[in-house]
């Protein structure tokens, strides 16, 4: 194995691992290394759909960072488990599956504010068509009523496989009926661009088995090495421009043409300043080498966090004793009009507002059939448990990712500053009890025996509530944000590093804003949209002998 290459990507998740796979097979054949600090995850505990919830509940036993955010003092002090994936797959291997993409104006919005079209949704949903395969058939055709995607509007010849799942447990179609009786539309295809409602997503999985961002590294060419158990310590810059790569061992691997960070939100800016690329003053608390002044690194943090509720009901042929499904919870993206009419509403940034009011963008989101651990219930017998989470969408809140040392092998400082927005808590309460709402519809309430959430409906028992049943999505975001400025972004629309000649960061930290969906689809894309941005710049589309005569 070399110590030379023309690309070298750090991270294997699902930003890198597109990146890898599309630059080692375009025509040129350049030479690709893609170093990953955990291992393989291919064993089958890893893999098996129906583990997927206690894969991503159990920190110690699966391949995982295991963070921690600092305590969190206006949600009881909570240490708010904050896990990332840590193997070839990232965090596709630790995650609940769920595959959504979320609105098209969304996509629209990140466009206009980058000043460029290829983040636009019709850009995005070309390269969505390229990651994924989706596979229509639902387990129960019956209900088709409910679910019944265009066909035309999706693709079947992507990398990651996309399903329904199955076996659907039996109290699915009392949530779209509960939802009809409190007046929330179906929608029979939430990943249409357009999310408003209660649908169906998919899961990236199939045959029993989950679909992770190594797939793109399945029968990998010659020029294409991947290295695993490879800590980065720190980008190796000459002056202003990326040469290489120093592993925490003392391992140096030198890049021709580039060096791409895809660690994700947390590690990436955690990586960027561990090289001396951040604001001054976190690099010389440290006594980090100043190398490069950018202020932004490891600002902006942002994530859809969520309360969970429930409801426990008398056990029928209909119900699930512990409502855990394998195949995807029935999901309602939904709009708050009384949250626009509120006065936290009122204090938001024009441009906020106007975004909060296009069509296709929620404020919140109920993901139904969690698991009852959630709410440390445990399920008793002769009855059943029906969860929900409710999940903000479009935080207001900004948290950030500091260095605890100069050494990568100590966890970064995070502090999401989760619901410090007045605003994030108003559409929280109300989501909260929106989602109280569906679970105790008349469907449910002719068999309902007790309702697991908060003492009454006031704003103050809902938010003492959501104080103390509290979580992350895990949708971290906006810590290299990307922008036109580096007084208030960190990369270009190229995902290049303001001031850095041939360093990029391509994850979800690239983020103008944290899309309003589940994020490993937005990751995808964000590997695709970086690999022709590249393929482009170098003209690699073309077989040559040598790249070097294109730099």
């Amino acid at each position: 194995m070399g110590s030379e290459y023309d690309f070298i990507i750090v991270g294997a998740g699902a930003s890198g691992c597109p990146i890898a796979s599309r630059l080692a097979r375009s025509a040129a054949k350049p030479s690709v290394l893609l170093l990953e600090a955990g291992t393989p995850t291919g064993r089958v505990e890893y893999l098996s759909a129906d583990q997927r919830f206690a894969v991503a509940s159990n920190v110690s036993s699966f391949p995982n960072w295991g963070y921690k955010t600092t305590p969190q003092n206006q949600l009881a002090g909570q240490e708010v488990d904050y896990s990332r994936g840590k193997g070839l797959g990232g965090t596709t291997c630790i995650n609940y599956c769920g595959w959504l993409v979320g609105p098209s104006d969304d996509y629209n919005q990140w466009a206009r504010l980058v000043g460029d079209q290829d983040f636009a949704w019709a850009n995005a949903k070309r390269c969505l068509d390229k990651v994924t395969h989706l596979h229509p058939q639902i387990p129960r055709p019956e209900l088709k009523r409910y679910i019944d995607p265009d066909i035309k509007d999706h693709s079947d010849s992507g990398v990651i496989d996309l399903t329904y799942g199955g076996p659907w447990i039996p109290d699915i179609e009392n949530i779209f009926i509960a939802a009809e009786q409190v007046g929330i539309s179906t929608n029979k295809d939430v990943n249409s661009g357009n999310p408003i409602g209660l649908g169906m997503g998919t899961v990236c999985c199939i045959d029993g088995k989950r679909i992770t961002a190594a797939k793109y590294l399945e029968d990998p060419p010659s020029n294409l090495t991947i290295v695993t158990g490879a800590l980065v310590a720190k980008v190796l810059l000459e002056g202003k421009k990326a040469r290489g790569l120093l592993t925490d061992d003392g391992r140096v691997f030198s890049a021709r043409c580039e060096v791409i960070i895809s660690g994700g939100a947390l590690n990436s800016p955690q990586l960027l300043l561990l090289s001396g690329i951040g604001p001054r003053d976190e690099l010389e608390k440290h006594d980090i080498p100043v190398q490069h002044e950018l202020n932004m690194v490891g600002k902006n943090l942002e994530d859809h966090c969520f309360s969970s509720v429930g409801v426990v009901v008398k056990h029928g042929p209909e119900y699930h004793e512990t409502g855990t499904p394998l195949c995807p919870s029935p999901m309602a993206f939904l709009q708050s009009p009384a949250a626009l009419r509120s006065p936290e509403y009122a204090r938001l940034p024009s441009h906020v507002q106007k975004h909060l009011e296009t069509p296709t963008v929620p404020h919140f989101e109920i993901a139904t059939h969690s698991p009852p651990a959630f709410l440390n219930y445990i399920p008793e017998p002769e009855v059943s448990f029906v969860g929900a989470i409710c999940l903000l969408d479009n935080p207001q809140s900004r948290g950030s990712v500091r260095l605890r040392s100069a050494s990568p092998n100590d966890a970064p400082i995070i502090d999401p500053k989760f619901l410090t927005n007045p605003y994030d808590r108003r559409v929280m309460i109300d989501g909260v009890r929106q989602t109280l709402r569906l679970l105790t519809a008349p469907v449910f309430a002719q068999k309902l025996l007790k309702v697991l959430g908060p003492a009454d409906d006031s704003d103050e028992a809902i938010w003492e509530h959501i104080r103390t049943h509290f979580g992350s999505s895990w949708h971290m975001a906006s810590t290299v944000r990307m922008g036109t400025s580096s007084d208030t972004d960190c990369v270009d629309s190229n995902f290049k590093v303001f001031g850095i000649e041939g360093l990029r960061v391509v994850d979800m930290s690239v983020c103008p804003f944290v899309p309003n969906n589940h994020c490993q689809s937005t990751a995808y894309v964000l590997g695709e949209i970086a690999a022709e941005k590249l393929i482009k710049q170098y003209n690699l589309d073309t077989p040559s002998n040598t790249l070097s005569a294109r730099l």
